[in-house]
C-alpha cells in the first residue's frame, strides 16, 4: 500500500493523480459525503443537487468493500465536508483502515483547533480560492464576511504544520476561467508565499460553468508553465504537469450513493443501494471503458504521444461531445477534425 506519511515529499497534484499499485485495483475514491454547503458558488457543479448527507454506517460499509478492492486513498468533498455531521468519526475510521484522506473545502470552518486536528490526522487540505479580490469573491461565492475566514484558514493550516510539498499538504485550488485569467500569477505568488501548493483547475462546463467560461488551450498552456515554474515545455493540460488519472484509479460516489466515473461526468455506473461496490467496479461497462480509456480515445487525444500517461479531461470531452472518447477541446494539443470541431462546442 502506498503511504502518504507525514513528511513524505510530494511533487505532483495528489487530488488528481493517484499511483495505481496493481492492475484492476480500486485505489482511490472521491466521496461527496454531503451536499450541504454554506456557500452558493456560481460555478458549483452540485448547485442543483438536493441537500443530503450520506448515512455514516452505510458509508463505512462502502469503505470496507473498497478496502477489499485495494483502496488506499479517499477524497472527501461535498457540498462542504465540514458540514457533514460525522466528519471526524469518518476521518478517524478511514485512518484506522490505513487510508490516506484528502479533503476539498471552502475553508470557512477551519479554526486553529480544526487545523491542529487535521494535521494530527495527516489529512491533506485543498481550499477552493479563485480570486484575492474580496468583491469578486463575495460575488462568486454568494457570501458576505467569509473572505477573511478563508484567508485566516490558510494561515492556521500553515501554523499547524501543513506544507506545499510534504504530507499533509495544503493546496489552493483555483479555477482557471476567462473571468479571472489575469489574476493567476498573483494567486500563485500569494499561495507560494503562504507555503501552499498552487493547483490550477480547469473549468468544466457542468453545473454553474458554461462554454463561455472556458479559456483557450494556449492560455491554459501559458498558465501551466507559470504555475509549475518549468523551463522545459509543459506536456499535459493538468496542474504541475502531472496527469489526472481518476478514471483508471477509482470512481466517484455522490450523496445518493450513486457511482460515477468522476464528479464531473454525469453518467451513472451503478447504485450502491442495489449493487455492491465490487459488482459495479468489476462489471460496469462504463467503468470498464474508463479503465481502458487510453486505447479508446478518438481525434487528437487518440493521436497524442502522451495518451498512455494523460488521456485529457474526459469530463470536458463528455460535456463537449456527449461521449467519453472524444478529444479534449480545452487542451493545448487539441486539433479539430471532421468529427470534432471547436464550432460544435461554441454556445
Amino acid at each position: 500500500m502506498k503511504s502518504h506519511n507525514t513528511g513524505s515529499p510530494v511533487y505532483y497534484n495528489p487530488w488528481e493523480y493517484t499511483e495505481i499499485s496493481s492492475p484492476g485495483a480500486l485505489v482511490y475514491l472521491s466521496i461527496a459525503c454531503t451536499t450541504h454547503c454554506n456557500f452558493a458558488c456560481t460555478f458549483c457543479s452540485k448547485k442543483y443537487k438536493a441537500k443530503k448527507h450520506l448515512d455514516p454506517g452505510f458509508l463505512k460499509q462502502i469503505i470496507d468493500q473498497a478496502v477489499n478492492l485495494g483502496l488506499e486513498k479517499v477524497e472527501l468533498t461535498g457540498g462542504e465536508p465540514f458540514l457533514y455531521p460525522w466528519f471526524r468519526e469518518l476521518t478517524e475510521y478511514l485512518s484506522s483502515r490505513h487510508i490516506s484522506v484528502f479533503i476539498v473545502t471552502n475553508g470557512s470552518f477551519i479554526t486553529g483547533e480544526t487545523a491542529a486536528y487535521l494535521a494530527a490526522q495527516n489529512i491533506s487540505v485543498s481550499i477552493s480560492l479563485s480570486t484575492l479580490n474580496e468583491d469578486a469573491f463575495n460575488s462568486s461565492s454568494g457570501t458576505r464576511g467569509q473572505f477573511s475566514c478563508v484567508l485566516s484558514a490558510v494561515k492556521l493550516l500553515k501554523k499547524a504544520g501543513f506544507s506545499h510539498n510534504r504530507f499533509p499538504v495544503c493546496g489552493i485550488q483555483s479555477i482557471a476561467s476567462r473571468q479571472n485569467l489575469d489574476e493567476f500569477r498573483t494567486l500563485q505568488d500569494w499561495a507560494e508565499n503562504q507555503g501552499c501548493m498552487f493547483i490550477l483547475n480547469r473549468p468544466i462546463p457542468v453545473g454553474g460553468m458554461s462554454c463561455d467560461d472556458l479559456i483557450t488551450g494556449e492560455d491554459l498552456k501559458n498558465l501551466l508553465v507559470k504555475e509549475s515554474n518549468r523551463a522545459d515545455p509543459v506536456k499535459v493540460p493538468f496542474s504541475l504537469d502531472s496527469p489526472c488519472n481518476r478514471l483508471k484509479a477509482g470512481c466517484y460516489i455522490d450523496s445518493e450513493a450513486m457511482v460515477y466515473p468522476c464528479p464531473s461526468i454525469n453518467s451513472v455506473a451503478g447504485s450502491l443501494h442495489t449493487q455492491s461496490l465490487a459488482q459495479i467496479w468489476k462489471e460496469s461497462v462504463l467503468l470498464d471503458s474508463c479503465h481502458h480509456i487510453s486505447d479508446l480515445l478518438e481525434g487528437s487525444c487518440g493521436r497524442c504521444e502522451e495518451k498512455y500517461r494523460c488521456y485529457g479531461c474526459r469530463a470536458v470531452a463528455w460535456a463537449s461531445w456527449g461521449n467519453l472518447t472524444g478529444p479534449d477541446p480545452g487542451c493545448f494539443r487539441f486539433e479539430p477534425d471532421s468529427l470534432y470541431t471547436r464550432e460544435r462546442i461554441e454556445p
